[in-house]
């Protein structure tokens, strides 16, 4: 990788240094020990603006005011000077990130949503990119779907496959509505990873007769993924406190209608 050179404007950019102060900065650099008057001639600035340009340069130990019988002027700190402001403003800003995330991390509950995410997807790719895009947690023991068996391991049974395994790291137990129609993969052998039973960490359901679904629909702590499972192939997927509390229930509905 390539890294580019550091220039004055990456520090002060760090240390949010207005555009103004900047150019002032630049010119004491440049031109060494200046009243406010040469400065404002030399930039073309007002002089006020040259005032309030000074006023951070100070304020952050970047130059030192002198006076003397011909009135006030600005020159660059010296290097010692610098290093010892710049070293304890860093060590504040250390210790102030510490704190906040020390803060954050006790008071900031872990499944609030700051605002609602919805994301689109199409075609195969997309989908499959959708389920990446919603990882398995350790602090997240249990799933929800709405699974369209047959339809959505013809897409891909090996991504699906690996995709589902994912989550036996961290132990998360699903309970799954499939389709009327997908009640003869239980009695088969060729696809026991998707069996109904405690290894596989799944309890299974079917909607009843004449109501199978081609979308499917994955509730995860807060976000939930729709994909089509039919000729669409679209998936999209919402995080939402709220609409996950919706779905919840509706999904919840569906579970008691379904037979085991």
């Amino acid at each position: 990788m390539i890294r580019r050179k550091a220039n004055t404007n990456d520090f002060l950019d760090i240390f949010g240094m207005p555009a103004k102060s900047k150019r002032v900065l630049m010119d004491i650099i440049g031109h060494g020990i200046s009243t406010v008057a040469d400065i404002a001639a030399r930039l073309n600035m007002p002089k006020s603006s040259v005032y309030d340009a000074i006023t951070p340069l100070l304020d952050q130990s970047l130059i030192n005011e002198y006076s003397d019988d011909h009135g006030k002027s600005f020159g660059i700190s010296d290097p010692e000077q610098l290093t010892r402001a710049n070293e304890e403003k860093l060590q504040n800003m250390k210790n102030a990130q510490i704190s906040l995330l020390d803060f954050i991390g006790k008071n900031h509950p872990k499944d609030i949503v700051s605002r609602p995410k919805i994301k689109f997807y199409s075609g195969i790719l997309g989908i499959k990119q959708a389920f990446r895009d919603m990882p398995w947690q350790k602090d997240l023991k249990e799933a929800y779907m709405v699974w369209p068996t047959k339809n959505m391991i013809d897409m891909d049974e090996e991504f699906f496959k690996w995709h589902g395994g994912q989550r036996f790291q961290y132990g998360v137990f699903i309970y799954v509505i499939e389709n009327h129609t997908d009640r003869s993969i239980q009695h088969g052998t060729k696809h026991e990873w998707l069996k109904n039973n405690k290894k596989n960490l799944v309890s299974v359901r079917y909607l009843p007769k004449g109501t199978d679904s081609k979308m499917s629909f994955w509730l995860y702590g807060n976000k939930c993924l729709f994909a089509s499972g039919g000729s669409e192939k679209i998936a999209f997927t919402v995080h939402s406190k709220e609409f996950a509390a919706m779905m919840k229930l509706l999904w919840e509905s569906l579970w008691e209608k379904s037979k085991s």
